[in-house]
């Protein structure tokens, strides 16, 4: 089995704070450092398929160095933000920026000490050499791809014929995931990610439900959203 590691960038020179910056989505788990905020995780966190970063890299890791990467980040979780600073969350604890605590997942995924590694302005010229591809690995950006997850409860069920077709999307998605893109219902095939709540859509979500002890009424509610989230 495997991970993927996600980091999304917008470059100083694309900021009105020529600052720039930069978050990771790993095993589908959203981290970031932000000015005020400090390290975040999950839903709280701007993941690499944000909006805000305009260039995409990923890269594939095993189940041992991104689960050891993974409880690194998560003992960052509620360190403040400092600049120029990669996170400690051992003592003497002290938070880190943007880049240092992707530098940290980084360097903990290679068995390497905690080091900052690069900065939003020399990201060009060493994501190559750091074992990065362009790209998010899951899909475009608009297909909702395997790194979005922790999307807040959006008050309503989402069942078939759904307006909402962003949300389908990332249902869609993150059902695809789950099945390793091979839905036994569908004969092996996954879903596609199109934002219509059709039939294939609706078995699938009832496949989904009846697995985990739910009734199978093929809605997306309260009690199937959270089971979405959790999906890593």
């Amino acid at each position: 089995m495997s991970k993927l590691l996600q980091v999304g960038i917008v470059y100083p020179n694309e900021m009105r704070s020529g600052i720039g910056h930069v978050a990771c989505t790993l095993g589908g788990i959203n981290y970031e450092s932000r000015g005020g905020r400090g390290c975040l995780r999950g839903s709280a966190a701007r993941g690499a398929a944000h909006p805000l970063f305009r260039h995409h890299f990923h890269r594939v890791l095993a189940d041992g160095p991104a689960d050891a990467a993974r409880r690194w980040a998560d003992r960052c979780v509620g360190l403040p933000y400092r600049w120029a600073a990669v996170p400690l969350p051992t003592p003497p604890r002290h938070g880190g920026d943007c880049s240092g605590l992707v530098s940290g997942i980084l360097c903990v995924a290679d068995g390497r000490p905690v080091v900052r590694r690069f900065s939003t302005g020399t990201w060009t010229s060493v994501f190559a050499r750091l074992g990065f591809a362009e790209g998010l690995g899951g899909g475009a950006v608009g297909a909702m791809p395997i790194g979005v997850v922790d999307r807040p409860y959006p008050g309503t069920p989402i069942g078939p014929g759904s307006p909402k077709h962003d949300h389908v999307r990332w249902i869609q998605a993150r059902l695809n995931f789950a099945a390793h893109n091979r839905h036994p219902v569908l004969g092996g095939q996954p879903l596609a990610v199109d934002g219509d709540f059709g039939p294939k859509t609706r078995q699938v979500v009832v496949a989904f439900q009846r697995m985990h002890g739910l009734e199978g009424l093929g809605m997306c509610g309260p009690k199937t959203w959270p089971l979405l989230n959790a999906i890593r």
